[in-house]
C-alpha cells in the first residue's frame, strides 16, 4: 500500500495522542503537531505509510524530548494481557481445531493498538468475539497446508500486549510441529506501541522463538531496512506471519506467497483495499489480494 490523503490525518492524529500522553501544555502539543507537519510537506507518497512514520515518530521524541513515548502503556498492556493467559489456553485445549483457535486469539490480540483509529477496546470481549465468529476472511487451510512442509517459521510482531497472544500460538504450533524453528522479528527501536526486543523478553517471547531486532524502528516490515542477521533468516524462512496491518501496509507492495497476513483492519482506506468491512478480521495470504 501507498500513501492515500487520508494519512496525512492519521499521522497529525498520532502526533496529538503521542504528546498528550506525557502534556497538557498546548503550546507543546502545537509544537509536535507543527513538527510533524512539517515533516510530511514533501514525503514520497509512492512509499508505504510506516516508512513515513519512521521519520514522523523521530519528530515527535526528538520536540518531547521523550525517547520512547509509549514504554509505559506498552507494559500495562502486557501485564493486562498476560492476566489472560491461562483464559487463553483454556480455549485452545478444549477447541476441536487448536490452531485455529490459537490463529483467532493471536488475531484477537490486534485490538491493542494506540496507533489506529479505534479509541476504545475491550480484550475479552473481542477474545469472545473472535473465537466464536472466525475471520471474516480466511486462508486457513493453505496455511496448514503449507506449515506442514515447513521447517523454519518467522512471526513478524507487531503491539506490544498483542505480543502474548502471540507467545501463545506459537507454542500451539510447536507443540503441533516440535520441529519447526520459530523466530520473532521486532522493531528495531521504539515506535507507537509496537514491540521492541525489551518488549518481547519481557513477555516471555524468547521462551518459544529467537527473537531478532528487523532493524530500523518502523511499525512495519520493509526487508531493505533489515540488519544481515535478519536479511538471511528471512531469506530462509518457510513460511512467515505477518502480524497487524502496519506489517500489511509494507508488505503488499512486495510478491512473496510465504507470507500469511492476520489483523484487523482498522482503517478505511485499508478496508478499501481489501473489499471489507473496517473491523473486519483478516487471515489472508499475500499474492491473493
Amino acid at each position: 500500500m501507498k500513501i492515500y490523503p487520508e494519512c496525512y490525518n492519521c499521522f497529525i492524529s498520532q502526533a496529538i495522542r503521542s504528546s498528550k500522553i506525557h502534556t497538557k501544555d498546548r503550546q507543546k502539543i502545537l509544537s509536535v503537531v507543527k513538527g510533524v507537519v512539517n515533516t510530511l510537506v514533501d514525503i514520497d507518497h509512492f512509499v508505504p505509510p510506516p516508512l513515513i512514520s519512521e521519520n514522523v515518530y523521530g519528530t515527535i521524541r526528538k520536540i518531547l524530548g521523550v525517547d520512547d513515548p509509549y514504554e509505559a502503556i506498552k507494559k500495562k498492556y502486557s501485564d493486562i494481557a498476560l492476566n489472560y493467559v491461562s483464559f487463553a489456553k483454556q480455549l485452545i485445549e478444549s477447541s476441536k481445531d487448536p490452531l485455529g483457535c490459537a490463529l483467532k486469539l493471536s488475531l484477537s490480540g490486534n485490538i491493542i493498538d494506540f496507533g489506529s483509529e479505534i479509541k476504545h477496546f475491550d480484550i475479552k470481549e473481542t477474545i469472545e468475539q473472535t473465537v466464536e465468529s472466525g475471520f471474516d476472511i480466511s486462508d486457513i487451510n493453505e496455511f496448514r497446508r503449507n506449515l506442514q512442509k515447513s521447517e523454519k517459521l518467522v512471526l513478524l510482531a507487531d503491539n506490544a500486549g498483542e505480543s502474548v497472544f502471540d507467545r501463545v500460538l506459537l507454542e500451539t504450533i510447536k507443540e503441533l510441529y516440535p520441529n519447526m524453528k520459530i523466530y520473532v522479528f521486532v522493531r528495531g527501536g521504539p515506535i507507537i506501541n509496537d514491540v521492541t526486543k525489551k518488549d518481547a523478553l519481557y513477555v516471555g517471547l524468547d521462551s518459544i522463538s529467537e527473537v531478532v531486532e528487523a532493524g530500523r524502528a518502523i511499525p512495519g516490515f520493509w526487508p531493505a531496512y533489515c540488519s544481515d542477521k535478519c536479511k538471511d533468516i528471512w531469506d530462509k524462512a518457510d513460511i512467515v506471519i505477518s502480524k497487524g496491518q502496519g506489517n500489511f501496509e509494507t508488505l503488499t507492495e512486495i510478491e512473496d506467497s510465504r507470507i500469511y497476513f492476520l489483523f484487523i483492519v482498522k482503517c478505511r482506506v485499508v478496508a478499501e483495499f481489501l473489499g471489507c468491512e473496517k473491523y473486519s478480521k483478516v487471515f489472508k495470504r499475500n499474492g491473493k489480494i
